[in-house]
């Protein structure tokens, strides 16, 4: 029986997924936090379904996925190219969130009730 993903499928899943984690910094970086605290919990929910097939099935990761906690890694968002200016805009996203959602960026990601995007 053939399995449902082949290596070579979960190698570029896992790539797909690192490009829309860029994406979504990448707007972030640039202040357009418009409804990127949904997006990041549909990145967190396929995040967690990379780490349940690599746990459950013999798919072994050849791309590494990228880590889904940011909030203090400077390092790992100057090693993505984003200069100082970037990784602050980076940062005033935490802010942007306790303020419009009332709880922490974290937090939402754990939520299982829609986020709302704010206007």
């Amino acid at each position: 029986m053939e399995p449902m993903l082949s290596q070579e499928d979960f190698n570029n899943f896992v790539g797909n997924y690192n490009a829309d984690y860029i994406y979504l910094l990448t707007r972030a970086s640039h202040g357009n936090y418009d409804c990127l605290i949904s997006s990041f919990r549909v990145l967190k929910d396929l995040y967690d379904v990379l780490m349940k097939l690599q746990d459950t099935t013999l798919l072994k990761f050849a791309v590494i996925p990228y880590p889904l906690s940011f909030r203090t890694n400077e390092q790992l968002l100057a090693g993505f190219n984003f200069d100082e200016e970037q990784i602050e805009n980076i940062q005033k996203f935490f802010g942007y969130v306790k303020q419009t959602q009332g709880k922490e960026f974290e937090e939402c990601l754990e939520v299982a009730l829609p986020i709302k995007c704010a206007r």
